[in-house]
């Protein structure tokens, strides 16, 4: 069983770790090391913000009417895509320019994370054990079944974003 508050904010931790780790500019296969971690931040990112769209904000719009906070979550969402989209259209993972799209993402993914906390996570702190239970068991479920897609390819990410 696992608290929506938890899980979400657990995921945010990673997004900070994983960014952090595309940053550095030592591991003796740098190409490599950023292909993989790209992978896993671009899988989470995804099924992170969709599972969220899904199964959490749906309930948080019709148990706390979400004062605009779950629109302006979306929308940073999409933000959060076009910036993903971008590092992953970066086509030297050495370069200055992925080094640029790596803090153009973290930028927007550190903004929406303190927003979010800040105001839909606090809403879902103030639902009952059971439904932060049963929301968390919805949203993990559906994040890990996303991830096990490998929903973060540029196919995916591009098809998130409007015309």
């Amino acid at each position: 069983m696992a608290d929506v508050v938890d899980v979400i904010v657990a995921d945010h931790v990673r997004f900070e770790t994983l960014l952090r780790s595309l940053r550095d500019r030592s591991p003796a296969d740098l190409a490599g090391h950023r292909r993989r971690t790209l992978t896993e931040l671009a899988d989470l990112l995804v099924a992170h913000a969709t599972a969220e769209e899904s199964e959490v904000y749906p309930k948080l719009r019709e148990l706390t009417g979400g004062d605009g906070h779950v629109e302006h979550g979306e929308d940073e969402h999409l933000d959060g895509h076009r910036r993903l989209l971008a590092l992953l259209d970066v086509p030297d993972m050495t370069s200055p320019a992925f080094d640029k799209a790596v803090s153009k993402l973290a930028n927007s993914l550190y903004h929406h994370l303190d927003e979010e906390e800040r105001t839909l996570i606090n809403d879902a702190r103030g639902l009952d054990p059971a439904t932060r239970q049963a929301l968390g068991d919805a949203w993990l479920a559906e994040r890990d079944r996303l991830i096990a897609l490998s929903c973060g390819t540029r196919t995916t990410v591009a098809a998130l974003l409007p015309d």
